[in-house]
């Protein structure tokens, strides 16, 4: 063996030897710990007494779970799958989350399961009160409700108006980052009302609700409803069925008041008096971006009675007039308003009366490339205020904007229409038009 091979050789192995010692010499890092379930507190209801049979009354043993995770700090309490009759009202602690089986929004229906199945509760409480506690209280930061069915076995489609109950889901004080996800929530009379609970998540909620599907109030801190869809699950509706008839004249499936920088995205309705209402309370109005909304069969897709001064960004929206209605209107701005109201690529049509009525004096709106199908009156009217109307199409060979004489200023151009676009100007050169489609 030649001295350079040796050479090589030991350097080779004094260099490997080295390296082993200071492995051998350097702390070693700890290995993470394994995960367990102590990690977080996760307790089954079952534990604690809950039978899931669907007769016996499962409020204190769904309750003492809750209590424990609370205690604990927070966690998870899980509902297996099961029927829980529910004969009081619950309450979720902050830091805890109430989860049954679902991981999707949840319905009625289901291939071969008549009945349904999943996790399902069974509310009997506060029937014709009110006023009384909601079902299920969302009492403390970061409560939570997912993949549940709630439903209410004494409702009766025969009772009309529907009897009262409180709202099925509730934040009621002064609570942050509460969430419901993945519920299906069927005949509720109100189904979730958040009052002071800011940076609050809703997303992927299936209902129908009879009165209310969602009210907002007093959140100054911005949240967030996704995926909601509001449609006559578990019931069916008929036009001029008693019980539908009073939904589609009297509920509202969203209702806004007080909320600052409220973001709604991907949300339908069907079959409601208002699908989408805008009010004042005593805390104020709503700020909000609107993206993807959708509503069906509403007397009132849109009603705005107030919004705060920063306005109402519509985009990508679709609505439908209340079938067989003869006076349906889309959007209706009244007269009290003060604010902005900004459509851009919405579409409307179906059995509509007027698509826009604008009504107040202080009101600013704007249409940006929308799409108008059908009316049989107007398809805007401009009572009064401020409108630019830019970019849109309207499909029918009629009159397609009026301008009542209170208008302050209005702007029309580059729209168009077969046949020209037909404006009846009653507001003089306080109306200004340019670049039409003409006859």
């Amino acid at each position: 063996m030649s001295d350079e091979n040796s050479r090589r050789r030991f350097i080779a192995q004094s260099a490997l030897g080295a390296g082993i010692g200071l492995l051998n010499a350097a702390p070693l890092a700890a290995a993470p710990a394994p995960y367990t379930t102590l990690s977080t507190t996760v307790l089954n209801a079952h534990h604690f007494g809950a039978r899931a049979d669907g007769t016996t009354d499962d409020t204190a043993a769904i309750q003492r779970a809750l209590d424990a995770a609370g205690k604990a700090g927070g966690g998870i309490v899980e509902l297996p799958t099961g029927h829980y009759a529910v004969r009081g009202t619950l309450r979720v602690p902050g830091g805890v989350l109430l989860q049954g089986s679902f991981r999707v929004p949840p319905c009625s229906r289901h291939d071969q399961h008549p009945r349904l199945h999943g996790t399902v509760l069974l509310a009997f409480a506060g029937r014709g009160k009110p006023e009384t506690p909601p079902f299920i209280l969302l009492d403390g930061n970061v409560a939570a409700l997912q993949g549940v069915i709630i439903t209410y076995p004494e409702w009766k489609r025969e009772d009309v108006p529907p009897v009262p109950y409180p709202p099925a889901i509730a934040a009621l004080e002064n609570t942050e980052n509460v969430a419901v996800m993945d519920c299906c929530l069927l005949n509720t009379y109100e189904a979730i009302h958040l009052q002071s609970a800011s940076r609050h998540l809703i997303r992927n909620v299936y209902a129908y609700p009879h009165y209310r599907g969602l009210y907002i109030d007093n959140c100054t801190d911005i949240g967030r409803v996704e995926n909601c869809h509001f449609w006559p699950f578990g019931t069916t509706y008929y036009p001029n069925d008693p019980f539908s008839k009073w939904v589609n004249l009297n509920g509202v499936a969203f209702e806004f008041a007080r909320t600052d920088w409220q973001y709604v995205f991907n949300t339908f309705c069907f079959g409601y008096g208002v699908g989408y209402k805008f009010s004042e309370s005593k805390a104020g109005a709503c700020n909000g971006n609107f993206l993807g909304i959708g509503s069906d069969s509403c007397e009132r897709d849109i009603l705005v009675e107030q919004a705060q001064p920063y306005g109402l960004l519509i985009t990508n929206g679709e609505f439908v007039g209340r079938w067989t209605s003869k006076k349906a209107t889309c959007i209706e701005i009244m007269e009290g308003a003060a604010s902005k109201l900004s459509l851009t690529n919405c579409s409307f049509w179906g059995p509509i009366h007027r698509i826009v009525w604008q009504k107040s004096e202080q009101m600013q709106f704007t249409a940006n490339a929308c799409h108008f199908v059908d009316w049989t009156d107007n398809a805007i009217q401009i009572d009064a205020g401020r409108a630019i109307i830019q970019g849109c199409t309207f499909m029918q060979n009629r009159n397609a904007i009026t301008v009542g004489p209170n208008a302050a200023s209005v702007l029309i151009t580059t729209n168009q229409a077969p046949g020209g676009l037909r404006v009846d100007n009653h507001a003089g050169a306080r109306t200004q038009m340019g670049f039409n489609e003409l006859a």
